[in-house]
Parts: C-alpha cells; sequence; structure tokens
C-alpha cells in the first residue's frame, strides 16, 4: 500500500524542471493541491536529507546535490563506466591522449573511468578524484547547464585561484560558461594545473540533460589548443553515439 507521505514527497521533487528550477512554498501548495503547511513539512524533511536546497534570497527551493549523488551511483549500478569503456578507447587511439569520464559529484567533478593515450609522458591520472568546477573542462560542462542559482551558489563559495591562468573572476566565468553553451564543448588550458590542456564534451540523457562528461588531457606541449580543436569533431561524434546508447540501454526504467 502507497505511504501517502512518500507519494507527497516524490510530487514534490517531480514538480521541477529545467524551466522551473525553483519553486515556493505557495507555488507546490497550489500545484499540487495541498496545504501549505503539508508542503513546508514536507520540503524539511527533503531539505535534511539533501534531496531540496532552499535559496535564503527568495526562500525558494530547488532539486538537492544529494539527487545527483543519487544518480551517479545508479549510473554506477548499471555498469555504465564499462558500457563507456571501448567509446574512451576510441577517442584515446584517434586523439593519442589520455580520455576519461567524469560524472559530477556536488560541486565537484569525479573521473571514474580513464583510458591512456599511447605517448610514454601522459598527464597525472585523475581517476577517483575529485577536481573543482570552475577551473576543469569537464566541470564548466556541468556548471553551464546548471540552474542558475547553483551556478551563483558555487561562485558565492569562491573560485579559488590554482594556477596563473585559473579563471577566479565571476563575471570571466559566466561568459565562459555562455560560450560552453552555445558551442556545445568546453576547454581548461592550464587552469587546474600548468602544463595540462584538456576538453570535454557533454553527454545528455534522452531528455537533454547532462548526465556526465568526456574529456581529453595531455601535455600543454603536445595537446596545443590548436590540437585540441581539431579532434573536436571525433570526440563530439562519440558522445553523440554514447548519449544514443545511454539513452536506449540504461536510461530506460
Amino acid at each position: 500500500m502507497p505511504i501517502q507521505s512518500v507519494d507527497r514527497a516524490i510530487a514534490i521533487l517531480n514538480a521541477f524542471g529545467i524551466d522551473e528550477a525553483q519553486l515556493g512554498v505557495t507555488e507546490l501548495s497550489h500545484r499540487l493541491g495541498l496545504h501549505k503547511s503539508t508542503v513546508h513539512r514536507l520540503l524539511a524533511s527533503l531539505q535534511k536529507g539533501g534531496l531540496v536546497e532552499r535559496d535564503p534570497r527568495n526562500r525558494k527551493y530547488s532539486l538537492g546535490i544529494r539527487l545527483i549523488e543519487l544518480a551517479g551511483t545508479m549510473l554506477n549500478s548499471r555498469n555504465v563506466p564499462q558500457v563507456v569503456r571501448p567509446y574512451l578507447h576510441y577517442i584515446a587511439d584517434a586523439v593519442e591522449e589520455l580520455t576519461y569520464l567524469a560524472y559530477r559529484v556536488g560541486d565537484e567533478v569525479l573521473n571514474i573511468e580513464q583510458v591512456p593515450g599511447p605517448h610514454l609522458v601522459q598527464s597525472v591520472g585523475w581517476q577517483g578524484r575529485r577536481t573543482p568546477l570552475h577551473c576543469t573542462s569537464a566541470g564548466k560542462i556541468f556548471m553551464a547547464y546548471m540552474p542558475e542559482t547553483e551556478v551563483e551558489r558555487v561562485i558565492e563559495k569562491g573560485l579559488p585561484r590554482l594556477t596563473p591562468r585559473t579563471v577566479t573572476d565571476p563575471a570571466d566565468l559566466r561568459y565562459q560558461l555562455e560560450r560552453v553553451r552555445e558551442q556545445g564543448y568546453a576547454t581548461s588550458f592550464e587552469e587546474l594545473e600548468e602544463g595540462t590542456n584538456a576538453i570535454a564534451v557533454p553527454i545528455t540523457s534522452p531528455n537533454d540533460d547532462v548526465v556526465a562528461a568526456i574529456g581529453v588531457v595531455g601535455p600543454s606541449y603536445r595537446f596545443t589548443p590548436e590540437r585540441s580543436m581539431s579532434h573536436l569533431d571525433v570526440i563530439r561524434s562519440v558522445a553523440r553515439e554514447v548519449s544514443h546508447r545511454l539513452g536506449n540501454s540504461l536510461f530506460k526504467p
């Protein structure tokens, strides 16, 4: 037998969407036909569990970081890294640089799978490690498609300078994210660490939500901005195929 409070909590989570990333208690109350006190109580429980977050400036709620972590767990449980690995090999062979698959976990990027290129000199492997959003190519992919309120929250926490080229000015970062949305890819040229360049493209679900990113990283003397751009079509083509493959085999219930 369904539990009424659970059904109502699910209805609240389902009320949020790309065009309605933030909703208030009154809006949810009217939309779901629930008393405001009931909605407020359910939101308090969801917030405690990290499933929703409250913006102190306008008192509205948005989906929480914990949902992203759970989504990453779901993707791992469905063997997404194993499915994607052959595609990473294809890119690594074509580009001849380390290729990786990344998820967003909270306000960080987690590289969960990687395939090295053929060169003896490789970039440092980041598999299993977490890196910031604002200065990594995959991180900029995730930030570019996050709700604006989440972007501002990340910016307000601070943009640490890790190298002389790290973008720390909020206006510059917002401009970069706009360009990422327009172009469909992101770069990080010596922003995370000196001597390392990277490029990344999004992996999307059937609903066009960005669920992961595929990136390529290499030494800056070899993987120059010009060389990274010359391989963009290959990386994009593979990312589209991965998105299609995941949509047809892993994202269906």
